[in-house]
Formats: C-alpha cells, sequence, structure tokens
C-alpha cells in the first residue's frame, strides 16, 4: 500500500475518521482522556483536521482529530 509522505505522520485515528462514513453510531470520544458521550460521527474535514460528532441533544461536538485518544462505537 502506497501512502501519501505528507500524510503518514497523521497517525491512524486520521485514518480512521476518513473511512468513517456520516452517521456511523458512536458511543464516546475519548479527548485528551476526557469521556465525551455522542451520538454519531457527522463528518471530518481533512484539511482543517476537524472532526464533528452528533449528540444526542442536537449539540454538535467538533474537536481536532489531533486530540482524540479513542473512539468508542455502538
Amino acid at each position: 500500500m502506497c501512502m501519501n509522505k505528507k500524510e503518514d505522520h497523521k497517525g491512524g485515528i486520521f485514518h480512521l475518521l476518513s473511512t468513517l462514513n456520516p452517521g456511523t453510531d458512536v458511543e464516546d470520544v475519548f479527548i485528551n482522556g476526557r469521556e465525551e458521550s455522542v451520538d454519531s460521527f457527522a463528518t471530518f474535514n481533512p484539511f482543517t483536521g476537524l472532526a464533528y460528532f452528533s449528540k444526542n441533544n442536537g449539540e454538535i461536538l467538533v474537536v481536532d482529530f489531533r486530540k482524540i485518544d479513542a473512539i468508542e462505537f455502538n
């Protein structure tokens, strides 16, 4: 598998977010060691590095992918 060297340093979370489909069920996102409950994955912008998750109450959580430690799926 040939990867763009520019993206090699971005790591597993970057690549995972790049492959998720909008609406994918997500239980929790761990950000800098803190657990944040979410409902689903919304989108990921690989150019800005921002990941968007929707919460049960209709709020949107926006986080820089570099701060995500783990993602827990349903």
